[in-house]
This record gives C-alpha cells, sequence and structure tokens, in this order.
C-alpha cells in the first residue's frame, strides 16, 4: 500500500503531462517525421532525375551531344546524383573559365597584382631626355591611363624635363607577339568580344568608331568619331539600309591591320551608328596617347609614338635598346577583384589575359598554348583524369576546346576545398541576382540558391557551379549541350525547371 501511495503522484504528474511519458510514442512520432522527410527528399530525387531523363530525350535535343554531373558534395561523405555522358568531350564555350579562374587562384594568390610601368632610357641634359619613353606593360587588363597618364607626367616634369628627343614606345613584350589563339574564327576577330590579351593592354583594347552612313565606301575616321584615335585606321562602310527596329552590322578585316569593312543592315534613315571593334595594336595606341597627354600638357616630343616590336622590325639606329630607368607604376586590382570580374560578366578578355600569364608563370612564355599546358598540368597533378580536356583559350570563344562534366565538377569538388573557396564561390554568377545569371531563375525557388558560370555561343549551352538547397546541402553540377535544336531562350527555360526538383533535397 505505501508503494502504492508512493508512485500515484508521479502517475498523476504524468496524466498532467502526457508529454513526459516514458513510453515509445514520442520517439515513434519523431522516426514518422524523419521518415516523412526521407521519403519526400527521395521523391524529389525521383522527380529530378525524371527531369533529367525528360531533357535528353527532348526532341530539341535529338542531335545534341549532352553531358550532366550532378554531384551531393555535403561532407563528409559525397554520393553522385546524375549523371550522363560523364566523360564525353564537349565544346564547353564560356564555362571554360571555371578552369582559367580556379588555377589562376590556386597559382598566384588571391593578392596577386600586374603593374605596368613608366620607364626611359638615354640621357637628361638640361631639360632634355635624349632618349624614349617605355610604358612596359605587365598584362594588366585594366590600364586606366587616364590616372596613370597624369601621374607620370608629373614625374617627367619632377625629373625637369619639358623635351623629349626620343619616342614614346609601348612594350608589350611580357606576353608572346601575336596575341590572338590561332584557332578563333575570323567571324570573331574583329567582334568586341573577341579583343584578344596584350601585354599592354589599353581601353579593354577596343575603339569605338561613329560612323555616318551616308558615307560610303573607304574613308578615314576623324578624331573626334574614332575613340582612342588610331589615325592610320581606314574604313570601308558597306552596310545596306533595311526595314529593320535596330542596326545588325559588323566589322570584318586583318585585326592586327588598320584596313576595316563595315557590313551588315542599319535602320532605314538612321545616320549616326556606333561600332565597336578590337584595337589592331593597343600597345602602339597606348604610346599614342601617352604622346599626346605629354603634348597637351607642355612636354615636347621630338619622335613618335611607337611598337617596340615594330621598331625592332624597322630600325636601324636601335635607340631603344638599352638599360631603362624606372619613374612610374601603375598597379592592376588583385587576382580575387579579376577572377570575380571575369566570371561575373563572363569578361575574355580577363581570361586570356590570365591564361597567358599562367603560361608566363610556369613556361617563361606568356601565350595561349603554354598556359593551356600549365592549367592541363595543374589539374592533372591533382588527380584529375585530362583525358580529353583540350585546351586552346581561356576563355571559350574558340570551338577547338574541349572539357567533360566529370573534369569541370572536379574543379568544383577540390575548389571547394580550397582556402579561396570563397572568393571563387562569390565570383559566380548568383541565379536572378547577378551577372550572366541576373535575368534567369527569377521568382522561382531557385533564385538565390544556385552560383554558376554560363556559358553561351551557336548551338552551345553550359552551366557548372553550385546549388544550396533548402537543407543547405551543397550540390555541385555540370552541364553541356552541344548542337541542340531550339532557341537559346528555350533551351534555358528547359535548364531552369530541371534544377526545381533539387531544391527539396
Amino acid at each position: 500500500m505505501k508503494k502504492i501511495l508512493l508512485f500515484l503522484p508521479i502517475v498523476i504528474l504524468l496524466q498532467l503531462f502526457p508529454s513526459c511519458k516514458p513510453d515509445g510514442k514520442r520517439k515513434t512520432e519523431v522516426k514518422s517525421a524523419d521518415s516523412s522527410l526521407i521519403v519526400k527528399k527521395k521523391e524529389a530525387l525521383t522527380l529530378f532525375i525524371e527531369s533529367a531523363d525528360s531533357l535528353i530525350k527532348d526532341s530539341t535535343l535529338r542531335n545534341a551531344g549532352i553531358g550532366m554531373l550532378f554531384l551531393d558534395l555535403t561532407l563528409p561523405k559525397t554520393r553522385s546524383l546524375f549523371s550522363f555522358n560523364s566523360d564525353l568531350s564537349l565544346v564547353p564555350a564560356s564555362v571554360i573559365k571555371v578552369l582559367t579562374t580556379s588555377t589562376a587562384l590556386e597559382v598566384f594568390g588571391a593578392n596577386k597584382s600586374f603593374g605596368t610601368t613608366l620607364q626611359y632610357n638615354g640621357e637628361i641634359t638640361g631639360r632634355t631626355l635624349k632618349g624614349n619613353l617605355f610604358i612596359k606593360g605587365g598584362g594588366d587588363p585594366t590600364f586606366a591611363p587616364e590616372k596613370a597618364f597624369s601621374r607620370w607626367t608629373a614625374s617627367v616634369k619632377e625629373l625637369g624635363i619639358d623635351t623629349i628627343d626620343g619616342n614614346i614606345i609601348g612594350d608589350g613584350n611580357i606576353f608572346q607577339r601575336f596575341p590572338i589563339p590561332y584557332t578563333w574564327s575570323w567571324g570573331e576577330l574583329n567582334s568586341a568580344y573577341g579583343a584578344a590579351a596584350s601585354g599592354l593592354s589599353i581601353y579593354g583594347n577596343i575603339y569605338e568608331i561613329k560612323f555616318n552612313s551616308n558615307f560610303r565606301g573607304p574613308y578615314s575616321v576623324s578624331a573626334g568619331r574614332l575613340q582612342p584615335f588610331i589615325p592610320e585606321l581606314k574604313v570601308y562602310n558597306l552596310t545596306t539600309e533595311a526595314n529593320i527596329p535596330e542596326e545588325n552590322i559588323f566589322i570584318i578585316g586583318d585585326p592586327l591591320g588598320y584596313v576595316k569593312y563595315i557590313q551588315g543592315w542599319i535602320p532605314k534613315g538612321k545616320k549616326e551608328i556606333l561600332c565597336y571593334a578590337p584595337i589592331p595594336n593597343p600597345p602602339e595606341t597606348a604610346a599614342a596617347e601617352f604622346y599626346k597627354h605629354l603634348e597637351k600638357n607642355g612636354i615636347y616630343v621630338t619622335g613618335r609614338a611607337a611598337d617596340l616590336e615594330n621598331l625592332r622590325d624597322t630600325s636601324k639606329l636601335k635607340t631603344f635598346e638599352g638599360s631603362r630607368t624606372n619613374i612610374g607604376f601603375s598597379f592592376s586590382p588583385s587576382i580575387g577583384t579579376l577572377v570575380s570580374i571575369t566570371n561575373q560578366e563572363s569578361n575574355n578578355l580577363f581570361a586570356e589575359h590570365l591564361i597567358k600569364h599562367l603560361g608566363l608563370a610556369k613556361y617563361h612564355n606568356g601565350s595561349d598554348e603554354s598556359g593551356a599546358h600549365a592549367i592541363s598540368e595543374f589539374w592533372k597533378a591533382r588527380g584529375m583524369d585530362t583525358g580529353g580536356l583540350y585546351i586552346f583559350d581561356g576563355c571559350g570563344i574558340s570551338r577547338y576546346n574541349a572539357v567533360t562534366v566529370r573534369q569541370l565538377v572536379f574543379v568544383l569538388q577540390t575548389m571547394k576545398r580550397s582556402p579561396y573557396f570563397d572568393i571563387f564561390y562569390n565570383s559566380l554568377p548568383l541565379a536572378g541576382t547577378t551577372g550572366t545569371l541576373r535575368n534567369k531563375f527569377k521568382e522561382t525557388a531557385v533564385e538565390g540558391h544556385l552560383r554558376a558560370k554560363t556559358g553561351t555561343m551557336s548551338r552551345v549551352k553550359s552551366l557548372a557551379g553550385y546549388l544550396r538547397t533548402n537543407s543547405n546541402k551543397t550540390i555541385g553540377f555540370a552541364i553541356i549541350i552541344n548542337n541542340y535544336n531550339c532557341s537559346v531562350d528555350e533551351i534555358n527555360k528547359k535548364l531552369e525547371r530541371l534544377f526545381l526538383p533539387l531544391m527539396k533535397l
């Protein structure tokens, strides 16, 4: 009886607070909730796999080459979620920048920058420099002459110089002489996005022409209508008027030459037309711009503006040789910043500078070929199977490039363990928000959860990056589709739908 009385308060307590009962009911409820969650995740994965299979069988991809790989990178153990043709070599377009930028971060670190230097040779006699001024390029894709030229002019004046009895020489010899990758197609060589990297770049290596459509045939563009001014440039206007809302024009010609042909269609009645194309000789243009700046600020130059390589070809006096003295500097943003701009806006010029710097650092040769070899060897040393990896430029313009989705995901997985992961991850466009993905995945569950590098060119669509699911899983993925039979907008929509089930994993 005594034991019963002692037990009664506990019974009453358990009746008042049933959640405290030491039976299996609550545990069963927890297990039931866990099971429900597991079932939902399995359903989401099943739905994703069905969506991926459906995309592969889509009639518009009947003739396409397709590679897809989705890997759950959530620690401690990774697992494959879906794989299709993971080892098929495909043309990647701009997704090749994943390799270029990640390698640059790993090799150089995030804080390295590239310098441009003002130098002189010869002797200063009185107020005259009997020698030349050199702009020695260090491979800075962002060189901003507006700021640098003012500082440098002040440095020249501080030396007591008001006359330069010599030339202003642009020196871009840090990279190879011919900057354009040999596998770029004729149609790309004079496009604004096809400006090649130079050891001495300026204005993004792009000039702007404002031309009057009434001018037919060959003519020289005046200074006010050509920025920066390139006096040797001759333009042939071969455009045709048409009933179209806006111009569709392009420039052709020797990319390193000064004769250009403007072709295409312009709206009827529209006279002022703007077009953009790569500067034929950036070192010479940089020298010419500084020449003008010096004379504008009271420093007389007896010689001319020239490219060092051209002088070596034509000069017999060799007055440009001999030791040089540094008197001014300009520096690029850090590698981390350059990588961010490269990936966010798919900046081809920056990517081309980075691959040339990688070749220079590894093989003392600032070319795409040596840079491509450096990238391939870097990832091979880290365990990548580089079979089927073919790199011909750093930006993806070349259709000779080929990569597998397994190789891309290998890079993504390796970078997740890198000390530079945060910089690399944040350099990738954010769905619906930034960069080349700012208008993609809008008002979907994926918006704000996916960071990826995009790739788009004629008949090529690619995407590679990371997806953060609702349960905070990290999925590394790569998709490359070659030769699809639908519009770019349609293929984008198909890819957007593919990712939706993954958010519930």
